[in-house]
Formats: structure tokens, sequence, C-alpha cells
């Protein structure tokens, strides 16, 4: 689900913008596919360790509490790190481009988000994975417990 909702975010990356960062319009595809892939990544790891409320806050209209905001700086910094490793950007360039990508990315989610009642965590589930890919993801976690 989550990659049908941003399926559109290479459309809005102006191309000016990639330019100048260095890379040209075709990588487009690969900064929203790289966007997509630290979003999930970020949210998962909240996500498997209970913190549902915090992903909530991050992905609503109202003001993030102090865990939405280091959720949303983790996202980001993921971000930059593989704009760096996989597209060669500089940290500096690399954060230019996630300082206009990374607020459209979570203003979709957002939006998706809204379009059920606040306290309604299904869509984020399904978006992330479902009560399924956090239960996988705990059981990975604690499998080696119990060998």
């Amino acid at each position: 689900m989550l990659d049908s909702i941003l399926g559109g975010l290479k459309d809005q990356i102006p191309g000016e913008l990639l330019e100048k960062v260095g890379l040209d319009a075709s990588k487009a595809g690969d900064v929203a596919s790289i966007a997509g892939e630290s979003t999930k990544e970020e949210v998962s790891k909240q996500l498997a360790s209970g913190a549902m409320g915090t992903v909530m806050n991050l992905f609503s209209k109202g003001s993030n509490n102090a865990s939405a905001s280091t959720l949303k700086d983790s996202l980001t910094s993921n971000f930059v790190g593989k704009l760096g490793t996989k597209l060669g950007l500089s940290e500096s360039m690399a954060n230019t481009l996630a300082s206009a990508i990374i607020p459209k990315v979570l203003a979709m989610i957002t939006n998706k988000n809204e379009e059920t009642a606040a306290t309604d965590t299904s869509a984020i589930a399904s978006m992330f994975g479902g009560t399924d890919g956090m239960m996988d993801s705990a059981k990975g976690m604690l499998g080696g417990l119990f060998k």
C-alpha cells in the first residue's frame, strides 16, 4: 500500500531540484524509491517496538510530540545516508534533497491516514506491513530467546 501511495512522488520532484544536487531528472524514480525505503525501515522499527502512538502522531495533522519529531529526524537521516550510498550525493546535497522530499512523503502518508478516524490504526498498519508484518518482526527478534 505504501508503494501505491508514494507512486506519484517521483512526479513531484522538480527537475531543477535534482539538477541543483547534481542529478539528472531521470533519477527522480530512484530518489522516490529511496524515500519509500527509508520511510518503511524507520517506521517499521517503531511499529516493531510497539510505538504505534509515535507513528500515528507523525502521520497526523496535529503537532509532532518529541517522539514523532525524533522519528522524523531518524527517517531524514536514513534517507540522507542512502542518498549518499546509493546515488553518491554529498551530505550537504542529500540534505538539500531531503528538506524538499521528506515533507512530501510525510504529507502523502498523513493524507491517507487522515481518511480514517484519529484512533484507527488500520491505514498505518496496512501501509507498513500490517499486524502480521509487525508480528513477524517481533517473532524474529524474540525467536533467539526460545531456542
